[in-house]
Order: C-alpha cells, then structure tokens, then sequence
C-alpha cells in the first residue's frame, strides 16, 4: 500500500468523522426558521397557531405570570410538548385502540363540523323557507274550557247487591242511569250548571278552563281527550268509565289552535334552523366520507 493512497485514506476519515461530529451536535439545536404569519412554531411539520398562544397567555392570571415573554415561552413550550404527546399517541395507535381517544376524536369532529356550520347566521330567505317547512311544530295547541260530570255507585245500594238478570251491582246500574239522564238533559238544552247539581264530586281536583288536550289526557285519558277535541261547542262526551265511577265532560267553549308568526317565535326558529343545518352538514361529511372509504363487511353467520 502506497503512501499516497494512505494519506487519502487518513483524509477521507477525518473529513467523515467531523461531518458525523457536526451532525450530533447541530441535531439537538434548533434553528430559528422562517414560518408563515400565524405560525409560532412548527413541530414535526404539524403547525401550532400563534393566536391560541397569545389567548391562553391573556387568560393566564397576572399575579402568576412573570412578564409577557417569559409567560409566552412557558406557554409555547407546553404546546409543544402537548403536541409531541399527542402525535406519539398516534403513532402508536392509542386512536385505533383506546374508546376515550377515539370518542374525544369524534367529539372533535362533530364540534369542528357544527362550528363551520354555524360560521355564518342564517339568511333571511333561509330562516323563513325552514318556518314555513315546519310550521306546524311552532303551532299554539287548542285550548278547551269543560265541565266534567261524575256519577259514582251509590255505597248505600250495597256494593254486593246485584240486580235481577244482569248481575252488575244496583249502585252500579243506579250510576249510570243517573249519567245517562244527566246527559239526556244536557243535550236537551238543560243548563249545565244546574244538571252538574246532580252529579257527584270527583275524585280529584278537575281542570275547567284552558285545558290543553294533553291535560285532558292526563286527567280523563287519552280516548275521552281525543273525543272532546271533535265536540261541538255545547255537546257532551259519551258516558265513560273513570275509576270506580262514570264520567262525561261537557264543552263550553274552545279556542282553536293556530301558528304563531315567524316574527313572534324568531329566536326559537333561528336556533332550530342552526341546528337542522349543523345536522345535514355532518350527514353530507359522513356521506361523502362513506363514499371515498373502502368498507368491508363480514358475512352474517347463520
């Protein structure tokens, strides 16, 4: 082996082992960059938004921050590493295997999607196409003012008594033939303050004036609610089993029940609005991305 080549050899050596010395040390230091406005700093090629640094160094307490540079590094520095963490867990497949991760990535998802949504109000065309869309659900219920009339058994016929051939209870009998007569007497044109004199108490404190049909409902049921929303003003129910007793209900009087205008109920029509609209956005998102993904599905066992 020549001199020459030897030398070269020494030369070629040193030049790699200064290179591979440089490369150790420039590793571990970071160097100031150019980013783009908006940009405080850049990690792993993933940017961190300058303005979310500058909003948790202004909600930061003042009696713990030491000055505005200083408070602004420890917060940078802590983004930083929050996104290291965060890249290393996805990296290593936490979003594919852990239910908390994955389900906080949905959340985020949703709430990006509701966000854009709601970016913009809506317009004005917009607010009243969905009123007139739905309408109906905006709607003020009918309202009813009624008399019910409740016949018990009498107790003093006895309970046990039975009448001849029919086998029902004499008080049970007595008490439907005093409704009947009741309402005979009504539908005759008989005041119904005067007939509801002859009638008993009822068991419980009865609503009288605007009662909503879901009122009803709760009181009397929903088939004796329904029966009193196709009444004629002045006309009564049919007799109708109630607890131990029989019922009827006589209509006074009835308010109809009507859609309010848009201007009356905007608030509550701009927010449903807004909701419909972050609702089909999500659906247009999962729709597109069902189309684009390759989705396979196992074979239904038998």
């Amino acid at each position: 082996m020549s001199d020459r080549f030897r030398r070269a050899c020494l030369v070629v050596a040193v030049v790699v082992g200064c290179a591979y010395s440089a490369f150790q040390i420039l590793h571990d230091v970071r160097v100031p960059v150019q980013l783009l406005p908006g940009v405080a700093a850049r990690v792993n090629g993933h940017p961190i938004d300058a303005d979310s640094v500058n909003r948790t160094v202004a909600g930061m307490d003042a009696r713990v921050r030491r000055s505005e540079t200083a408070a602004r590094h420890d917060v940078l520095s802590r983004m930083i590493d929050e996104e290291l963490l965060v890249q290393h867990a996805l990296d290593s497949g936490a979003a594919e295997t852990n239910p908390e991760v994955r389900a906080a990535l949905v959340r985020s998802a949703i709430t990006r999607v509701n966000s854009e949504a709601a970016a913009e109000p809506i317009s004005e065309p917009g607010l009243t196409a969905y009123f007139n869309a739905h309408k109906e659900a905006y709607a003020v219920p009918a309202s009813f003012d009624v008399t019910a009339l409740y016949f018990e058994p009498n107790a003093g016929s006895g309970a046990d008594a039975t009448s001849p051939g029919h086998g029902q209870p004499v008080g049970a009998i007595g008490a439907r033939s005093r409704a009947a007569a009741a309402r005979a007497a009504i539908e005759a044109g008989a005041p119904v303050e005067q007939v509801a004199n002859s009638a008993d108490p009822l068991p419980f404190s009865s609503p009288r004036e605007h009662v909503s049909p879901r009122t009803l409902a709760n009181y009397f049921g929903p088939g004796l609610a329904d029966a009193v929303g196709h009444l004629a003003v002045g006309h009564t129910t049919e007799v109708t089993q109630l607890g131990n007793g029989l019922v009827f209900i006589y209509l006074n009087n009835k308010t109809l029940g009507e859609i309010p205008s848009l201007a009356s109920v905007r608030e509550l029509v701009a927010a449903d609005a807004l909701r419909d609209r972050q609702e089909q956005a999500l659906e247009a998102l999962l729709a597109s991305l069902r189309q684009a993904a390759h989705v396979e599905l196992a074979t239904a066992s038998r």
